[in-house]
């Protein structure tokens, strides 16, 4: 169609200039007559249609501009505004990230001041847990040891009789009167001597007379319960020695032992039969000289019989010994001190427990709180991070906006000045316009001029036909080019379009494949994370059923470990209140027997005629006569609320007192767990360091052995090594070599450790072979970028390894020469 449309342009626009073509040649007839008011009128036209030119562009460009300047101020102004506003909101968003910054700041201080709580508190319950550890493994040590001293000493007491005299005691014979030990008292300050001088005599037993004796051999044997030495009061016979005046006794001399001991005065038989001659010196030094003339025991427990014969020595166990004033075998200092260590190990456990639950809960809150102001600092950095963005974005508006209105000022100035330009210029062209009109306009009045305006607007409308069918017949050839170029361009685009669907159809089908896998392996992960959720839920009731149980079980045990001492406190106490009240009952039977015997014969009766009243009177005589005998103090009842708020308030001081006495073992045994964790740390550390460096020095393995890890400050340290191509070996079965580089090991692992300023060796590569001897250079040039190294050396590679070198020579003379020389700047210091 389009075609058709330019055919039948081109035959319009043919027939067109063949009637213009017809028209000109008639006007060039009629201009022919007037040639010259045609070319006068000519010029006329031409400077008119110049002027016009001119003109026409400088009015066209005055209105361009004239818009130009409006749209610039408006825009100008919208900018102006824009920026106005991008500042203001710049400047809240920068108050507003002030204040974001400070609550972050603030957020983080939190975080890490909550950070270094936890770890303290961490630290403290880890601290409390390793103390409580170590408390118990020693508590149980300690137990033990106490259980096999306890053993021993029973041992020993059935092996001295003490279970047949406990048998002999508890069976509540009449007339036995305790033992030796029981019935005696003495100073401290003699009682070892006199308890060595006494010896096995301390576990005889006392009784009235010989037939008690008997009964008691007699039970012994029924029962089988071994055999004991009885003491009849009736029948016991006194050895008899001279005393010494007090001016004839020796230096260092005391006094005899039976003078030493306190008892009741039918008891002093006995003694005298235990003891004897023996007497008592200061020291082993004053008594040598007096050997022979007496039986002497000293204040140490050394014993001299008269025979000659000495004993002595140690006196660290005496477990199985009994003791003055006791009826038990008196227990070791050993076992007294495990007994007193044990108690406050139980206190001090005590309190490490409590420490303990109120570090766990406080542990669980401030992990809680971290955890919720790192949520916080969180929040704050996204908002922190996120308005820093808008800022950022708002910064770059404002710049490109401000760009934009300088670009846009200075073309409405440069503009401003072309539009007044122009408003000055335009007025007198458009004068010299007008008047060029007017005279073209009386030369076009005359009738030549009337033809030729005919024909030239003939002429004019035929070439404007032309006109209008050349831009028809210009547009529908651009129109058909247009649409050729479009069909074109469509055509691509509908290629592009199928080959865009193609590749977004197997991105689909690939998409649709992944999220089906990753469905699968979504559900996967969910049955997965809930079997561990529910293995988890069920490890946890386990475990906490599980501690519930341990700690309902050390409860538990340590409730039966208190009841059991209780319990055997309670019988010991049940023991010896029942050997009291026998006593006591025997007392009270001779007593009896003797008042009996005072009695009148026959007893006086009270007479029945007697009546109430009458006894009532002399119930009231007897009453008055007990008043009459002594004033009864009344103040006795003050006395007493005083004494007795005293001692509230002493009691509750010593537990004041006994409660800050725990708290301060507490933390003794914090420190000790603290002195451990930093020995366990250094020796793991200079370990490491004494394996690396033995392997460098001696091509073999090593390290270092505690005799006791669980108590590493009272044991000792043992450096065990294998040199290449030997077997295992401690440092005391080693050559010089050998010992040497372990012993250089050591001391350089120690320096990596914490170095030192500066190490002096004096020829420490005496023993060692060349090759060592370069080990060793090497080593020591290593080390000596840490420190100064001075080393007295006779062999070559030591010394050609040095940085400096002072050699001492014997000169001519009798006197040394010392001379110093720099073989190599760049090596190690020596």
């Amino acid at each position: 169609v389009e075609t058709r449309q330019v055919s039948t342009l081109e035959q319009e626009r043919n027939q067109a200039q063949q009637e213009l073509e017809r028209s000109r040649e008639a006007a060039n007839a009629i201009a022919s007559a007037s040639e010259a008011w045609v070319q006068e009128q000519t010029a006329l036209r031409h400077q008119v249609e110049a002027l016009q030119q001119t003109l026409e562009p400088q009015r066209t460009e005055q209105a361009r501009l004239q818009e130009r300047v409006n749209q610039l101020q408006q825009k100008i102004q919208e900018q102006t505004e824009a920026v106005g506003a991008i500042a203001q909101t710049l400047s809240e968003q920068q108050q507003e990230r002030d204040r974001i910054e400070a609550r972050r700041v603030e957020a983080l201080q939190t975080v890490q001041n909550l950070a270094q709580a936890l770890a303290d508190a961490e630290q403290e319950l880890q601290m409390q847990q390793d103390t409580q550890t170590r408390l118990v493994q020693e508590q149980r040590e300690k137990q033990r040891q106490l259980d096999r001293l306890e053993a021993q000493a029973q041992a020993m007491q059935d092996a001295q009789g003490t279970g047949a005299t406990q048998v002999i005691l508890q069976a509540g014979l009449s007339g036995v009167c305790g033992l030796v030990a029981q019935l005696g008292r003495v100073d401290p300050h003699y009682q070892l001597a006199l308890e060595i001088a006494a010896g096995g005599r301390l576990s005889n037993i006392v009784v009235d007379d010989d037939s008690v004796a008997a009964a008691g051999i007699e039970l012994l044997k029924q029962r089988r319960a071994g055999r004991a030495t009885f003491l009849p009061l009736t029948k016991i016979r006194v050895p008899q020695f001279s005393t010494v005046p007090a001016w004839k006794r020796p230096d260092g001399f005391i006094d005899y032992a039976v003078n030493l001991i306190e008892c009741d005065d039918r008891y002093r038989t006995v003694f005298a039969f235990v003891f004897g001659s023996t007497v008592v010196f200061s020291n082993l030094n004053a008594a040598r000289p007096h050997m022979g003339q007496y039986r002497i025991v000293t204040l140490d427990g050394e014993l001299l019989e008269s025979s000659g014969a000495m004993t002595g020595g140690s006196l660290s166990n005496r477990a199985g010994s009994l003791r003055f004033g006791t009826v038990q075998p008196g227990e070791s200092s050993e076992a007294i001190a495990l007994r007193d260590r044990l108690r406050d190990i139980e206190q001090i456990l005590h309190h490490c427990e409590g420490a303990i639950a109120r570090a766990v809960p406080l542990v669980k809150e401030r992990s809680q709180a971290l955890i919720e102001a790192r949520q916080q600092h969180r929040e704050i950095q996204m908002q922190a991070e996120q308005l820093q963005n808008q800022i950022a974005h708002a910064v770059t508006q404002e710049g490109q906006l401000r760009a934009q209105l300088s670009q846009n000022t200075q073309e409405f100035s440069t503009a401003q000045e072309r539009l007044h330009t122009l408003e000055r210029s335009l007025p007198a062209q458009e004068a010299e316009l007008a008047k060029l009109r007017h005279t073209l306009s009386e030369l076009e009045q005359s009738q030549t001029h009337s033809e030729w305006q005919q024909m030239q607007l003939t002429i004019r409308q035929q070439e404007a036909q032309l006109s209008d069918r050349q831009l028809a017949l210009r547009t529908a050839e651009q129109r058909l080019q247009d649409l050729a170029v479009q069909q074109q361009r469509s055509q691509e685009k509908v290629n592009q379009l199928r080959q865009r669907l193609q590749d977004q159809r197997a991105q689909q089908t690939t998409q649709i494949q992944q999220r089906n896998s990753l469905s699968e392996q979504q559900a996967a992960l969910n049955g997965q994370i809930a079997e561990t959720r529910t293995a988890l839920a069920g490890l946890e009731q386990t475990l906490a059923a599980e501690k519930q149980e341990r700690d309902r079980a050390e409860r538990l045990l340590r409730d039966r470990q208190t009841n059991q001492q209780q319990l055997e406190w309670q019988h010991q106490k049940l023991q010896e209140t029942q050997q009291e009240r026998h006593q006591t009952l025997q007392t009270l039977q001779e007593q009896l027997t003797q008042l009996q015997t005072d009695l009148p014969d026959p007893l006086p009766e009270v007479p029945e005629t007697l009546g109430l009243e009458q006894l009532q009177q002399e119930l009231r005589s007897l009453q008055k006569r007990l008043q009459a005998m002594e004033p009864v103090n009344m103040l006795a009842l003050e006395e007493h609320a005083r004494t007795q708020a005293r001692l509230d308030e002493l009691s509750q001081k010593l537990t004041t007192l006994e409660e800050e006495r725990t708290e301060l073992l507490l933390r003794i045994e914090n420190f000790t767990t603290l002195r451990q964790r930093a020995f366990k740390e250094a020796f793991d550390a200079v370990n490491q360091n004494f394996q690396t460096i033995f392997a460098q020095l001696s091509d073999g393995d090593g390290y270092l052995q505690l005799d006791d890890v669980n108590n590493p400050f009272d044991s000792g340290l043992n450096l065990v090594a294998h040199p290449k191509g030997k077997p295992v070996r401690r440092l005391a079965s080693m050559s010089g070599g050998e010992k040497s580089l372990t012993a250089l090991s050591f001391i350089f692992a120690l320096q990596r450790y914490r170095p030192s300023p500066f190490y002096a060796f004096d020829e420490v590569d005496m023993f060692l072979d060349g090759a060592n001897v370069e080990r060793l250079a090497r080593m020591i040039k290593h080390q000596a970028q840490q420190a100064q190294f001075l080393v007295v050396s006779l062999r070559r590679p030591m010394i050609e390894s040095a940085q400096r070198t002072i050699g001492v020579t014997q000169a001519r003379g009798a006197y040394t020469q010392v001379l110093g020389l720099n073989l190599q700047p760049q090596s190690a210091s020596m």
